[in-house]
């Protein structure tokens, strides 16, 4: 029985991933709605517990940590599914970016032989989207997301190296959720390839890694995506990359 934390756990693509993981396996919720979680937990059963916290906060970050290490004392793998749409730039790097990376480097005493998921967009959009500071508009927030999150996952395979703890992103499909206006027309609550790229022996050692919602790995641009680029560019947002 492994012990999995997913964030964003009470609805949406979080919600989904765990109700495939809690059957066999200790899972622990993380999300800012305590009655969503209250129901996802009563809805998924004793293997699951939960935690309220607002994880683009530094007080909701420690308030979830304390939990967690409370609970345990290892992980086998964190999901990151968390996440908004954005209507300002604050609100994305708070809560589409930092909040994944200060959550990560917070837990990593508790990694070992590890699986670190990023949750994050469409194949094309983060192959076809340029790597730009500027967020003017939605769309321009949305193609910030996605690359930032995919340089964030090649930042945070090499800062976890030593703990032998693999970090890979994927593409969960179009999944019914609370996320915008079209999420929530969505038939879809199903995201199989959480579980595959969870539990799956054949993702072992594999890290830095992008995945679509099959669970087929989708080839990057090496010169546009790897870690020296996104020390660079992550830098802008991390000061402690500066050091």
């Amino acid at each position: 029985m492994k012990i999995i934390v997913i964030t964003g756990g009470g609805s949406g693509v979080g919600f989904a991933i765990a109700r495939d993981l809690s059957e066999h396996n200790q899972v622990i919720l993380i999300g800012r709605n305590e009655k969503k979680l209250q129901l996802a937990q009563k809805s998924l059963g004793d293997n699951v517990s939960y935690v309220a916290g607002d994880l683009a906060t530094i007080l909701g970050r420690e308030k979830v940590v304390d939990f967690i290490f409370k609970q345990t004392n290892h992980i086998d793998v964190l999901i990151h599914s968390a996440g908004i749409f954005p209507t300002n730039n604050p609100d994305n790097i708070n809560n589409n970016l930092l909040s994944h990376y200060y959550l990560t480097i917070s837990l990593q005493k508790l990694f070992d032989n590890s699986r670190v998921l990023i949750v994050t967009g469409n194949p094309q959009a983060i192959k076809l989207a340029p790597i730009c500071e500027l967020q003017l508009n939605n769309m321009m927030r949305a193609a910030w997301t996605v690359t930032h999150k995919t340089l964030l996952m090649y930042l945070l395979a090499g800062q976890l190296k030593d703990s032998k703890t693999t970090v890979n992103s994927f593409f969960p499909g179009d999944v019914k959720s609370d996320l915008m206006p079209y999420t929530q027309s969505l038939a879809n609550t199903t995201v199989p390839a959480g579980k595959l790229l969870a539990l799956d022996a054949k993702f072992d050692h594999v890290t830095a890694n992008f995945f679509d919602d099959n669970g087929q790995t989708v080839k990057l641009s090496a010169e546009k995506y790897n870690r020296n680029v996104a020390v660079k560019v992550l830098s802008n947002y991390i000061p402690e990359l500066k050091a």
